[in-house]
C-alpha cells in the first residue's frame, strides 16, 4: 500500500513563475511493489504545471506524469518528487493542489496541498508614526525582552498565530530590532506582536518588517526599562484575586480576575477591595536575577533587580514580588491597601524611574 504527501512552503503569488511543490511517495504496506509506479499532477486552476523530476524518475518533459519500475519495500519512501508551477495572474486566493499515486501492485492513493495565493502586486508594508510600543502602551520605548506591539497596514497578507514556539518568521513576515531577529507571537496586517531580541545596545535603533511585498522601516528607542501593564481592554489592568476560600469564578474557584464587577467586559470580573491578596502582569520591568534571556520558554519566579514601586489612586504600595514569572511575562504581588477609593482608580507603577503609562486603572470596591 502506498502512502503519499505532497507539500509547498511559504505563499503564492499571483503571476509568480517557478513556485514548486514536493511530493513523497512511500511503502506504507506489508509487501514490497511489483511493476510501474506512476505519479500524476492534477495542477487546479490557477497553476499551470511546468516541469516534475525527480531522482530515478522518468519524467518527460513538459509532463505531468512521472514513473519508475524498481521495487520499492515496505517502509521505504522513493527519492522526492518536485513539481514547478506558474502561478495565474488571475489565480484565486487558494488552490488546492492534487497529485496521485497508482500502479506498483498497490491501490491508486492521493494527496492535497491547501495554497494560499497573495495578490500580485499587494502595497508594501508601512508602520505607523510612533507604532512600535510595548503591548498595552503608547510610549515608544521598549526594552529586550519585552513584548512589543507595531502598529501600521499591510504588515502581513493574513493573521496568523504562533503556537509557542517562538518563530522568527510567522506568514511571511519577519522583524528586526536593531538588526537582530524578534520573536513573532502574532501577524495581521495591521498588527503585529512580538518579543524583542536580546540585546545590550541603548538608543534609537532602527525597527524593519519585511514579507513578500517589502520591507518597512521605523524607530524606537531601546532602554533598560520599558514598563507596560498588561489590558484587558483599553484601560483596565489585567490580573487577577487569589481565592484561597475556593469562592473563585475560574481556576477551579482559585482566582477571580479583576475588573469592574459584572460582566461588562464580556466576561464575569470582580472588583478588588483592601485585604485582597492580587496578581498584577505586564512587561518591561528591567533586568532579573537570574536573567531570563528572549525567545525561549520560561516558567519560575525571576525577581527585578530594581525596586519596583506601584501606586494606586495615589497611594503608594511595595509589591512582595516583582519578576518574570513567563517568557517576557512580569508578576506583581501585592495585597491592596486600605483608603485607596472605590471605582476605577488610577494605577501607575514605577521602576528604575521610568513610569508605566497614566492611562491605566484598576476597578475596586
Amino acid at each position: 500500500m502506498f502512502s503519499i504527501l505532497k507539500t509547498h512552503t511559504g505563499n503564492f503569488t499571483q503571476g509568480q513563475n517557478g513556485a514548486s511543490y514536493t511530493i513523497m511517495v512511500a511503502n506504507s504496506g506489508t509487501a514490497s511493489t511489483n511493476g510501474q509506479v506512476t505519479v500524476t499532477e492534477n495542477t487546479p486552476n490557477g497553476l499551470s504545471a511546468v516541469s516534475m523530476s525527480g531522482r530515478s524518475w522518468n519524467c518527460p518533459p513538459l509532463g505531468t506524469t512521472c514513473t519508475r519500475s524498481d521495487t520499492l519495500n515496505p517502509g521505504a519512501s522513493y527519492s522526492t518528487i518536485t513539481v514547478a508551477v506558474n502561478v495565474a495572474s488571475n489565480a484565486p486566493a487558494s488552490v488546492n493542489n492534487q497529485a496521485t499515486v497508482a500502479g506498483g501492485g498497490a491501490s491508486q492513493q492521493s494527496a492535497s496541498d491547501l495554497t494560499t495565493i497573495t495578490p500580485s502586486g499587494a502595497p508594501a508594508p508601512s508602520i505607523a508614526a510612533g507604532g512600535v510600543v510595548p503591548v498595552g502602551s503608547t510610549v515608544a520605548t521598549i526594552q529586550p525582552g519585552e513584548w512589543v506591539s507595531i502598529y501600521g497596514t499591510s504588515l502581513a497578507s493574513s493573521t496568523v498565530t504562533w503556537n509557542g514556539n517562538f518563530p522568527t518568521s510567522l506568514g511571511g513576515t519577519s522583524v528586526t530590532i536593531n538588526g537582530k531577529s524578534a520573536y513573532l507571537s502574532f501577524v495581521s496586517p495591521g498588527q503585529i506582536n512580538l518579543q524583542a531580541p536580546n540585546d545590550t545596545g541603548t538608543g534609537t535603533v532602527l525597527v524593519v518588517v519585511t514579507n513578500a511585498s517589502g520591507s518597512a522601516s521605523s524607530t524606537v528607542t531601546l532602554a533598560e526599562f520599558g514598563p507596560s501593564f498588561l489590558l484587558l481592554d483599553n484601560k483596565h489592568v489585567a490580573g487577577i484575586i487569589i481565592r484561597a476560600n475556593g469562592s473563585g469564578a475560574y481556576g477551579g474557584g482559585t482566582y477571580d480576575i479583576v475588573g469592574p464587577t459584572g460582566t461588562s467586559l464580556g466576561y464575569s470580573t470582580v472588583a478588588a477591595r483592601a485585604g485582597d491578596t492580587i496578581e498584577l502582569f505586564g512587561t518591561g520591568f528591567g533586568p532579573t536575577n537570574p536573567a531570563v534571556p528572549s525567545g525561549q520558554g520560561f516558567s519560575g519566579a525571576a525577581p527585578t533587580t530594581n525596586a519596583v514601586t506601584l501606586y494606586i489612586n495615589g497611594v503608594a504600595a511595595t509589591p512582595a514580588f516583582a519578576g518574570l514569572s513567563g517568557a517576557g511575562l512580569y508578576q506583581l504581588n501585592l495585597t491592596v491597601p486600605s483608603g485607596v477609593g472605590t471605582g476605577d482608580v488610577s494605577l501607575v507603577a514605577t521602576v528604575g524611574g521610568v513610569q508605566t503609562p497614566p492611562t491605566v486603572v484598576i476597578s475596586l470596591q
